[in-house]
């Protein structure tokens, strides 16, 4: 592999893994400051010791009126592309079955499971904006993954 190349896909690698960490601290800042207290992730924060700071930033944002789907739906959109992204970043030179495998085990998992819901065959609350987050992600991906083997780019 010439040197350009191994530039171009670290390149593209640290973009990836930017933008997966960046859908994923968003994600988990709508939690943080618009969600319940009782969700794992502030009990994380808790132990962490980082309870005082969320409830100053909580505070901070205590009068904006974000719509519904930005604090229920949007963070599961944004945890979804995160993980394509990482994962896409870590196997990012391979393009055998195993990557793709990796690929679909988040899109797979929550989609169906958000069908599963609506069906009644899965406890919890169908949504069918859950169910648009979810897919987006993927229907993307794909469409850079098709538009990448056209163009020989991506992302």
């Amino acid at each position: 592999m010439e040197r350009d190349d191994k530039k171009t896909i670290l390149k593209s690698s640290t973009v990836k893994t930017c933008l997966g960490f960046l859908f994923l601290a968003i994600g988990c800042l709508i939690y943080l400051l618009f969600r319940s207290k009782t969700l794992y992730i502030y009990v994380w924060c808790k132990a962490l010791g980082l309870a005082a700071f969320i409830d100053t930033l909580r505070l901070a944002v205590l009068d904006w009126q974000l719509p519904s789907f930005i604090k229920f739906s949007l963070p599961d959109g944004l945890y979804c592309a995160a993980y394509l992204f990482i994962i896409d970043a870590i196997w990012h030179e391979d393009q055998g079955w195993k990557k793709y495998v990796f690929l679909a085990i988040v899109p797979v998992v929550t989609i169906s499971s958000e069908v599963l819901q609506g069906l009644g065959l899965v406890r919890g609350t169908f949504d069918i904006l859950d169910l648009l987050y979810y897919s987006i992600p993927p229907i993307i991906y794909y469409l850079n993954y098709l538009y990448s083997l056209n163009s020989n780019k991506s992302i």
